[in-house]
């Protein structure tokens, strides 16, 4: 008996985890490969980077380790789409900080409600400052 409930509890997990692999594998082809990406239309300001990288993430579906995987590279794709040389010197060591973006991600997230939500975009938020500071990194 114990074993059949588990089975059954085995089956609904999985049937759960493949709809919302679906799910986020749909989101990823509609906003990503199936459009023009910001950057391509004119050039973002790291700042637009990071805020696209995190509205996107924030209405990724499905597992969020999913999102924050894909979160990071696409704020680097943003990155790389111009020369940011200038703006990272600007930034000098700040980029080796760990507070590193931490003052814009306060500010961005004033507008977020809800205590879930708001940490949800702290992870989003840092994730992509990461990804400024990784990028800063390799060209300076």
């Amino acid at each position: 008996m114990v074993g059949a409930v588990v089975v059954l509890v085995c089956i609904a997990f999985g049937i759960s985890v493949v709809r919302q692999k679906a799910e986020f594998e749909e989101y990823r082809a509609a906003t990503l490969d199936a459009r023009t990406m910001p950057w391509e239309e004119g050039e973002l300001s790291i700042e637009q980077c990071v805020a696209f990288t995190v509205d996107w993430a924030m209405g990724c579906p499905g597992v969020e380790s999913w999102c924050s995987g894909h979160a990071p590279r696409l704020a680097l794709e943003c990155l790389r789409s111009a020369d940011r040389r200038p703006a990272c010197e600007a930034l000098g060591d700040e980029v080796e900080s760990t507070h590193f973006g931490y003052a814009e991600c306060e500010r961005m997230r004033e507008a977020v409600e809800g205590r879930y939500t708001k940490r949800t975009h702290k992870k989003f938020c840092a994730a992509a400052y990461r990804a400024v500071a990784e990028h800063c990194r390799e060209l300076l």
